[in-house]
This record gives C-alpha cells, structure tokens and sequence, in this order.
C-alpha cells in the first residue's frame, strides 16, 4: 500500500563537511560532522582506510619518535624507503638497516626533518643538527659538505639543478644555493637575504618558493650568471612551516597559518580555503602555538591533501588528519584515533611515522592495527518544508553499497535529542551461510556498486531532522550513498513565548 507521504533527500555530499555553521543550515549535499570517514568521487561517505606497519615490519628497538620518513628514487630503477628514529637513520631492506654511520643527530620529538632528492641524493636536514645529512643509496649516511658556509639550516629544497638551504645558524632570512649540479660545492656570495625569517622553501615548476614571516616570495631565473635568480615578493602572508607546505601540479601552493589553511595561486594575496572548518566545532580548537609542527602530505591518487594537524585542549602532538579534495575543492575529516610526527607519499599512498618506533602505511585495510575505527557521520538537518512548518516523520529508505554481513547504527536526531535509533545489516544480498543451508558465505551482489536500499522508521514532529550513522568494530565498514526521509506536512502551528 502506497505511503501518503512526501520525502527529502539528504546526499550525495558533493559538498563535503561544514564545522562552521549548524546542522540546520547546511545544505542537503553537506555534512555537519564526522569522524574517521570520508567523501568518494560518487559523493558516497564510506570508512576511511585503515593503518598498518610498512611491510609488517616491527618498530624499532626502544620504540623512538620518528622525525623523518621518505620514499627517495635512486634512479629509475631503484627506490629506498628511509626513516629517521630517535639518534638513528635506517633505510627499509626486508626489515630496518641502521645506516647512521657517523652523523650526529639530535633525539627530540620537535627535531622534524625536511628532505630532499638531489638528483639522486637524499638531503635531510632539521635545523637542530649542525650538519645536514646526505646518503646517495649505498653504505652509511654523512654530513654534507657546505664549504663552512653556514649550519643548522632549517629548510632545503631541489630546484634549477641545485640544492638550497634556508633559515641557518646566525642568518634566519638567509638562502644559501649550490653550484649547478653539485650539491657540496658553495660560493661565497651565493646567497639571498630576506627581511623576515624563512619559515619554508617549495620548489614549483618555474619557482622556488621562499615562505618568510613578512610574505611570500618567489625566486626566478634570469638568465644572467652575474644575478642568476630575481626575488619578487607576492603575499603579506606565508606558510608557517615548510612541512606543511604543498606545491600542487598546476603550480598554486596550499600551506597551514594560525587562523586556517590557504591557497597562493598567482595573486597578490592568499586565499582561504578552510573556512568550512572555522569556528567553535573545529578551528577553535586547534593548538595553533603547536601549528609549526604540523604537515602536510599530497595524496595525487585520490587529488587529496591531508593536512596533520594538533586537535583539542593541552595537545601537543599531531592527532587530527583533515583532508582537502583539491578536484572537488571540499573538507572531509577528521581522522583520528592516534598521534603522528612525519608523513610522506610512499608507494603511492601516505605513510606517517608515529612516536612508537614504526612507520604506518595509512590508507590500507580497515581497521588500525587491528584495532577498531570510530566511525561516525551526520547529515544535515534539512527543513521537511520549512523552519516553521511541523511534520511527522516516517521513516527514510537508506541507499547503501553492500559491504558484508556487518551492523550498522542509524540514529535519527532532531534538534538536541536523539529521536530514535535504528540498525541496519549491511551484507548485500544474496544468501547466508546457514540460513540458506549453502556451503559458502554471503553471495555478494554488490560488486559494482548497485545501491541497496533498506528503510527505517523515524518518529517525532520537528519541522527538521537530521541523520547519524555509527559504526565502531574492527574489519569492517560501510558505505552509504544517500538517505531518502519521508514525512507528511501537518501545517503551521503557533510557539507560545517562554515564562
């Protein structure tokens, strides 16, 4: 028998997540929070990937903070994955080999590394050291050979064929560059003096750009061997750290400053991109004295960035991922349940080192260590007809892809109370093992991603409402397309004023 009702629908959420204004007014293709999941190419919210030890390795011996971790190409032929743990550097090769040799460096969890391939060389270097680090593949790492012209630099960077350093031991507006082609071979003068201090050094594709406490500014050739480069400053504002910092492929920078996350595409100032996140649900309550220690990692498989960030009251260590889908230009996040100190992209996909000793590959399975991912998501509170107008709410029909023989919670929330709570089983189809008397387990009729739908019932008479869903168990996930609530309009009814 037919429904006498009307319905919403709440999704696909092509709009990503919004902190900065109420479940009400968000839009019906929004998010109002959530947590450890995000948003696909079809607008779907899923589970986000799980984290799992690089090649199952074991953490180092006396479990060290991480402060650097890099995926550094020999040559096209040969890659290492390289981390720096505690006092010690050690390269991956069917386990962790120490190749230290005899570089001094320094054992602090703030001791974060920055890195670059120099044709073929690993640099590193974390301002704290006063040498930095160079191994080119083969025996044990040294220090590099700056001709006694600076140490402790801050920051490095490859570009036009040589090495650069910034930020040094008495000179923090100073940038040192190499001679061509040879990293370990300084001039006298072959430096640049800024008027603040660099904060960071990117390399773009016909720039480098130089992050200062007074601006943003940009290093071109000129052609000319007597001034080979021309600085031009472009922004009042800059990054506050070249960790995260993040040159993009059509050349605009992203890059983290103590009110929110911005963009330089060519302009005369930068562009604020995290205005979804502002205020009380999120921004508010980011530890921005710890911003210089957040960072930053491109994800170009699935045109994301993910921005490490310190979250909540008293932390001090990196605990939130939020991630910026650059195509779609939208939030999703946060991530949590653990604390991370480096990242890079390794094997295509991010990888973050943690305070324990070990190097996590961070999009892979779906659970952390086989610990369980906190799983939540909420829709907007769209209005049925409108904000004055009372409804009765039915119930919605779910639109979901089949992901196993898993429970999911479904909560329905209307203003400050949770109107009720409903569970779905998100197998797919098909038949059981035993309750169908086969030998095997669930048909699965979802490998192309048909939608399945399932309803459930919703109460209450608030002209809006919203929808809540919760999964917190290990090894499994869930993926919903949209919901399709329904109501019958009962009219406008007068509020009496409060005593």
């Amino acid at each position: 028998m037919a429904l006498n009702a009307e319905s919403i629908q709440l999704g696909p959420w092509h709009g990503g997540v919004r902190y900065d204004k109420p479940p009400e007014e968000c839009a019906a293709d929004e998010l109002s929070d959530m947590e450890n999941t995000r948003i696909d190419t079809a607008g779907r919210v899923l589970t986000r990937g799980g984290s799992a030890s690089y090649s199952s390795a074991a953490a180092i011996v006396g479990d060290p903070t991480l402060t650097l971790c890099a995926q550094f190409r020999k040559d096209a032929s040969t890659t290492y994955v390289v981390i720096i743990a505690g006092a010690a550097m050690y390269y991956y090769n069917s386990g962790w080999s120490a190749i230290t040799g005899a570089v001094t460096i320094t054992a602090a969890d703030d001791n974060t590394f920055e890195w670059a391939n120099c044709n073929g060389t690993l640099v590193a270097t974390n301002g704290v050291d006063t040498d930095a680090i160079k191994w080119t593949g083969t025996g044990n790492a040294t220090a590099l050979d700056d001709d006694s012209r600076f140490s402790k630099a801050a920051h490095c960077a490859w570009w036009d064929n040589r090495l650069w350093m910034g930020n040094v031991y008495g000179a923090t507006n100073r940038l040192w560059y190499s001679d061509t082609g040879d990293i370990e071979t300084w001039g006298a003068t072959s430096y640049y003096n800024f008027g603040g201090y660099i904060t960071g050094i990117v390399a773009a594709q016909n720039a480098l750009m130089v992050h200062t406490s007074e601006g943003l500014y940009t290093l071109q050739s000129t052609g000319s061997s007597a001034i080979p480069y021309r600085p031009n400053r472009r922004t009042r504002r800059a990054g506050l750290d070249g960790r995260s910092c993040v040159s993009l492929p059509d050349d605009s920078q992203m890059m983290i400053l103590e009110d929110g996350i911005y963009m330089w595409a060519g302009g005369a100032e930068l562009q604020k991109i995290s205005l979804a996140l502002d205020g009380p649900d999120y921004w508010d309550d980011i530890v921005t004295a710890r911003l210089t220690q957040a960072f930053a990692v491109d994800y170009p498989a699935t045109n994301e960035v993910w921005f490490v960030l310190p979250y909540g009251s008293g932390q001090t260590k990196m605990n939130h991922v939020m991630v910026w889908n650059r195509a779609r230009k939208r939030w999703h996040g946060p991530y949590t349940g653990w604390e991370r100190n480096c990242g890079a992209l390794i094997d295509t996909t991010p990888h973050l080192g943690d305070f324990d000793g070990r190097l996590w590959d961070s999009d892979t399975g779906d659970d952390d260590g086989g610990a369980a991912i906190t799983t939540n998501f909420q829709t907007a509170a769209v209005s049925a007809v409108g904000p004055d107008v009372k409804v009765r709410w039915l119930g919605t029909r779910c639109f979901y892809q089949g992901t196993g023989n898993y429970i999911c919670t479904i909560q329905q929330q209307a203003g400050l109370e949770h109107a009720s709570t409903q569970y779905i089983n998100l197998r797919g189809g098909g038949f059981l093992l035993d309750t169908d008397a086969l030998d095997s387990g669930a048909l699965d009729l979802d490998d192309r991603g048909y939608e399945l739908t399932q309803d459930v019932p919703l109460v209450g008479y608030a002209p809006s409402t919203s929808l809540r869903v919760v999964m917190n168990r290990a090894e499994q996930s869930f993926k919903f397309y949209k919901f399709v609530p329904r109501f019958k309009p009962l009219g406008r009814f007068p509020k009496p004023a409060p005593f």
